[in-house]
């Protein structure tokens, strides 16, 4: 009997043997995707959807990234034929775009590629985004597509439809006192907008933005913030004016300055409506920074004018120091670390940093 049952299982397994093999064969082999197709899915996508046509130097991982920009673009682009190609040279805002025959022919940069393990704080899909922005507006010139981007992706609008309720309470102006942005200003406020953690890229609170004229060549930006109204930045008119070379374009230096405001305002709103206290208190400490009804501003501090990145920062308050050190962070880091290490530290960590893994860990969540 045990000999019928030892004979029995052998039997068994002698069966079962090949099926296994089979099985596990068959498993490991199962894709309906070949690799071929798995490698040029990205390019495919890009063609399909936005007429993009990538060249061989394109990696699965660069098309990607690229699919990635396009898809958080507005929606309803109808973009013609373009031919996308990889360059190692730096080229101006990461793009080189050439129309030949109606055919546009789209060189990008490398260096603006992301790389994997990349940190939130100024990354290459920044770049990225902006070159993108460049290609879909026309190098600019369709302002309809670039109010659009303000809208849709900052939350911000630049028609007001009155001045005069706008500024009601604040400088209680009315339109002639305003000009128009032109198109190459909004396209430097998108570059800078687009710098910050997406976390923060929308303010509820500021909801405009508006140019004004100063025609003593000394105007003042500035952010006004009312609860029950909307908010907006006042650009004065002279920051996107200024050393202006032959063909209208901004000279580096002013270029570089006018972005610094640009992100200097915006964190004005950050401070009013995201920061918490517990991070406005360590701001203070580190600062050394305490009330004092004998100063102009309301504000002194303990420490001296070498921790602070301006006389502007040094002298008024808190607020108005990091709005400083967020400008010179994005523009001028150098300077800040320079001078301030313990503040650049702060706002890479606290700010930059923190509120890029936020937004990361809500988008999983």
């Amino acid at each position: 009997m045990t000999r019928i049952i030892s004979n029995f299982v052998l039997l068994a397994i002698i069966i079962l043997q090949p099926s296994c093999y089979i099985s596990q064969y068959t498993t490991e082999n199962k894709n309906p995707t070949s690799q071929l197709e798995k490698k040029y899915a990205f390019h495919l996508a890009l063609e399909e959807k936005y007429s993009v046509y990538l060249d061989a130097a394109w990696t699965t991982k660069d098309a990607h990234a690229l699919l990635k920009v396009f898809e958080s673009m507005p929606l309803g682009l109808n973009l013609n034929f373009s031919t996308w190609h990889l360059s190692a040279d730096a080229l101006e805002n990461g793009i080189k775009i050439e129309t030949k025959d109606k055919l546009k022919s789209v060189t990008i940069s490398r260096n603006i590629l992301p790389v994997e393990d990349a940190q939130e704080v100024l990354s290459r899909s920044k770049a990225l985004y902006f070159a993108v922005v460049q290609f879909i507006t026309e190098s600019g010139t369709n302002r309809p597509l670039i109010k659009l981007i303000l809208r849709e992706r900052y939350g911000i609008r630049v028609d007001v439809p009155s001045y005069a309720s706008l500024t009601e309470g604040t400088t209680n102006e009315t339109a002639e006192h305003y000009s128009d942005f032109e198109n190459e200003d909004l396209m430097l406020i998108i570059s800078v907008l687009e710098a910050f953690p997406k976390a923060l890229r929308k303010t509820p609170q500021l909801q405009y933005i508006v140019r004004r004229i100063d025609t003593d060549n000394k105007g003042i930006s500035k952010a006004w913030m009312r609860s029950a109204a909307p908010g907006y930045i006042a650009f004065a008119e002279s920051i996107f004016l200024r050393n202006r070379d032959h063909r209208g374009h901004l000279g580096r230096f002013h270029h570089d300055d006018t972005r610094k405001i640009i992100a200097h305002e915006k964190s004005h709103f950050l401070w009013a409506y995201i920061f918490n206290d517990q991070l406005k208190r360590d701001w203070m400490r580190l600062g050394g920074w305490y009330q004092d009804s004998t100063s102009e501003s309301g504000w002194s501090t303990t420490k001296e004018r070498s921790a602070f990145v301006t006389d502007y920062a040094y002298t008024e308050n808190p607020n108005e120091d990091m709005a400083e050190s967020i400008g010179y962070y994005f523009v001028y880091p150098d300077q800040l670390r320079s001078c301030c290490p313990e503040k650049y530290e702060f706002i890479h960590d606290r700010i930059m940093l923190t509120y890029g893994n936020r937004y990361a860990l809500s988008n999983r969540m």
